[in-house]
């Protein structure tokens, strides 16, 4: 090459260039073929080396003579070829080695590639040299090439499991870090939790009040458009926070951060907002100075969300509770600190909407109960444990018991009753509340069938049954064919009323509606229960074909003495009257409130003035004998020592005189004992 060696001047006579790399091979011995340059000084091996580079036709190996003439010796020629191409490979050719060596490495350091020669060689023994480092050029090539597309494809890769990391951990809607990622960060949390210990650590778990209804009224677009307004104001909140709330440092948390495993440095108190999923959302918050602090991110919190939002060119209004649970070392995982401040926002609802709850220790026992509790129930439901009793219902112009209302009773294995009110709202919230309510459909029709037939068919009482029945049921547009088939399945054929709480979700007002005409058509008769608890009382009267209304025992039980109270009651009587209803008072317990509720016209009471909730063998013998109950039997004394005309109304409640009934008791009517042998707090 440069000043051109003895053995480049050998390899040219071989027609084997000094320097290159393998074109191709020959077709006959399959050997490589070289293409060679020469060039005679260091500035023209540079500036071919140069070119090489340019051209993309680099080359593999240059041979240079260690005794090369010019301005440039050989070293300095190395030097500033491999400053232009590192992988260019360099044969020194010398024809003496003593001592070069050492003088060579010390310039230019170890490198495999560089080699010295001593001058001449064999032919054989050059040409073996020029193909082994020509090879080994090219499978440095070969292998840089595929470490660059492996180093391209792994940085590829790291960016995708990056993406999804990022995707796995954020939430698409609303952009916030997600279940997993709060996971992930309080298993964190809890293993660095000792060197933390003079610093609060705390979760607020919150959930929106009445988002459902806006959900499925205005559509799952505007609830989406909800829910990234709540995110953007939770941010907000925390963006906000002053200096108090998070410590002596004057932070503003970027909730936008890129979600890493990484954490601020000590002692720095950091916030995110993260969304679980529906309408539930959560607040981190670590390293706060005082428990007041994160109660006080709460109660920004709640005040933020209570503003209106708009959606479209509608204002709306939702409300959140928050739950907080605090880190300590009774803590085991990320879950329970979860569940735990879960079971501190249902308390919060408990006390009413726009709460905030702070876990303890006895809301963890109460929710243990309650799981305990629920669990029982499915097993008591599904082995058939369920009881049912019948509270009679007294017609006070006759004195004759004209129905009964089914109430159902679950003992628990410690033989207590649990109350009705508990265990029927929790059948709604665990979804049971459906079988529940067709399990007391078929029980009591097919008890009180077999009662019936065990009567004289001459002297069968003509009693109806009223079975409550859920909203929620009545909301499934085939509850009338459902019915029909599970009477058909019993045998019995009972003058069936229905009873449904006036209370009631709006939305589903046209299905429970289009249900209730469907029972109507079917020849079972519907009354409302519970009336005067709702606001939506009045629309039961317009809507509903109703042949009952039953008053709740809450304005029976005060009549008395409560003048307000009484103006009610007749003002509930006259309407149904007017309206052709028959009116059921609940809970009668005294003579006072008998005496009214007759004075005012009232068709129909229950309670335990004449009988508590007996059971089937209980009722059948009442039944039989009427005077068993000492209310009854003072009913009936009283109705025929008065000498006075009632009109009576039909079941349908269409009255036989042609008009509502108005009878003011004359003065001389005697006063009925003051209570019955039932008389007992409850129906």
């Amino acid at each position: 090459m440069a000043a051109q060696s003895l053995a480049a001047q050998s390899l040219a006579a071989q027609s084997m260039p000094a320097q290159g790399v393998p074109a191709h091979s020959s077709p006959v011995l399959g050997m490589p073929v070289f293409s060679i340059a020469s060039t005679y000084s260091g500035k023209q091996a540079i500036a071919h080396v140069q070119k090489s580079v340019e051209l993309n036709k680099r080359i593999s190996v240059a041979f240079i003579d260690l005794q090369v003439s010019g301005e440039l010796d050989a070293l300095t020629t190395i030097e500033r070829i491999w400053a232009i191409d590192p992988a260019v490979q360099i044969v020194i050719c010398t024809s003496y080695t003593s001592g070069i060596w050492d003088s060579v490495v010390r310039r230019l350091g170890y490198s495999d590639q560089l080699l010295l020669l001593r001058q001449p060689m064999e032919n054989d023994e050059l040409r073996q040299i020029a193909l082994a480092l020509s090879e080994k050029y090219r499978l440095s090539l070969r292998q840089a090439q595929k470490l660059s597309v492996l180093t391209k494809e792994v940085k590829k890769r790291r960016q995708m499991e990056s993406e999804l990391r990022e995707i796995a951990h954020r939430d698409a809607l609303t952009q916030l870090p997600n279940r997993p990622f709060l996971l992930n960060r309080l298993e964190t949390v809890l293993s660095n939790q000792g060197s933390h210990r003079q610093s609060v650590d705390a979760l607020l778990f919150m959930d929106l009040d009445n988002f459902k209804v806006i959900n499925d009224s205005l559509g799952h677009a505007a609830g989406d458009d909800l829910l990234s307004q709540v995110a953007q104001r939770l941010k907000q909140c925390l963006r906000d926070c002053d200096t108090a709330a998070r410590g002596s440092a004057d932070l503003k948390s970027d909730c936008n951060e890129t979600i890493t495993e990484e954490t601020q440095e000590d002692g720095e108190p950091t916030e995110r907002t993260i969304r679980l999923g529906g309408d539930e959302f959560v607040v981190m918050l670590e390293r706060m100075t005082h428990y007041e602090d994160a109660i006080r991110v709460a109660r920004r919190i709640v005040a933020s969300i209570a503003e209106p939002f708009r959606l479209g060119n509608r204002k709306v209004t939702v409300g959140t509770s928050v739950g907080i649970a605090f880190l300590s070392d009774s803590i085991r995982d990320g879950h329970q600190l979860l569940s735990n401040a879960d079971t501190a926002m249902y308390q919060a609802k408990n006390l009413g909407k726009g709460r905030i709850a702070v876990f303890d220790q006895s809301m963890h026992e109460a929710l243990v109960a309650r799981h305990q509790l629920e669990n029982k129930m499915r097993e008591a439901l599904r082995d058939d444990k369920l009881e049912l009793r019948y509270q009679p219902i007294i017609n006070l112009r006759s004195g004759e018991i004209q129905g009964v209302e089914v109430l159902s009773r679950w003992r628990s294995d410690d033989g207590e009753f649990v109350p009705p009110g508990t265990f029927i709202a929790m059948a709604e919230e665990i979804g049971l509340i459906t079988q529940f309510g067709e399990w007391v459909l078929r029980r009591s029709i097919m008890e009180f069938g077999q009662m019936l037939e065990r009567f004289d068919p001459m002297h069968q009482p003509d009693v109806y049954l009223g079975v409550n029945v859920s909203r929620k049921q009545l909301n499934d547009v085939i509850f009338a064919e459902r019915l029909s088939g599970l009477i058909e399945q019993t045998g019995y054929s009972p003058n069936l009323k229905i009873e449904m709480a006036e209370k009631g979700d709006a939305r589903d007002h046209e299905r429970v509606l289009r249900t209730m005409h469907g029972l109507h058509e079917a020849g079972i008769g519907i009354h409302i229960d519970d009336f005067g608890k709702s606001s939506t009382s009045l629309t039961c009267f317009h809507d509903y074909p109703i042949e009952t209304v039953k008053i709740d025992r809450s304005f029976t039980s005060s009549i008395a003495d409560d003048h307000g109270r009484a103006i009610i009651m007749q003002a509930v009587i006259q309407l149904s009257h007017h309206l052709m209803a028959n009116v059921v008072c609940e809970g009668v317990e005294t003579s006072e409130q008998l005496e009214l509720l007759q004075c005012w016209g009232c068709d129909l009471a229950q309670g335990f003035y004449f009988a508590p909730a007996l059971t089937i063998e209980e009722l059948e013998r009442l039944l039989r004998d009427p005077n068993r109950s000492h209310g009854l039997r003072e009913l009936r004394r009283f109705l025929t020592s008065v000498d006075y005309s009632m009109p009576v109304r039909t079941p349908l409640g269409q009255s036989n005189a042609g008009g509502p009934a108005q009878i003011p008791l004359p003065s001389s009517v005697p006063m009925l004992p003051s209570t019955g042998p039932y008389a007992s707090d409850g129906r």
